[in-house]
């Protein structure tokens, strides 16, 4: 047998492997759709055969809080959680402004140090202090529930 004659037999064999691959592999699809198929019911079919509109509402983008204002800055920050807004509220003054500017505002701590007159790094540790009691204030409130 020449060498190509010998290719040739080793690629027929590999294309008749190829097409039982996907032959079978076409097999298993269809079986599997059949086995679903008897499982499943069709969406025209709850239609036609129910009394209701079959539908679903997400909620989650209606407000459950009631939404609070805070002024900072000459802008108005809204906080839509209630426990967030009594949580910031126990907060001094200069802790909350520095909350409400970091993280509503988009502001950097050197923006904030600019805005407050104060370097950096007091407003890192005002920042960092204020989260600190914020998560204890939080914590107060889902323990009293």
């Amino acid at each position: 047998m020449s060498s190509t004659e010998y290719r040739e037999s080793i690629e027929r064999r590999f294309h008749a492997f190829c097409k039982a691959v996907l032959h079978n592999e076409a097999c298993n699809y269809y079986r599997g759709r059949k086995r679903k198929a008897k499982h499943e019911i069709s969406y025209e079919y709850l239609q036609e055969n129910t009394s209701f509109a079959p539908h679903s509402v997400d909620e989650y983008f209606v407000l459950q809080d009631k939404p609070t204002a805070f002024a900072v800055n000459g802008q108005t920050v809204i906080v839509d959680s209630e426990k967030l807004a009594k949580a910031l509220l126990c907060l001094s003054g200069r802790r909350r402004k520095i909350i409400l500017m970091r993280y509503y505002l988009q502001l950097r701590d050197k923006q904030i140090g600019a805005l407050l007159g104060k370097p950096r790094t007091t407003v890192n540790y005002q920042k960092n202090a204020a989260l600190k009691q914020l998560r204890t204030e939080m914590e107060k409130m889902n323990d009293e529930e």
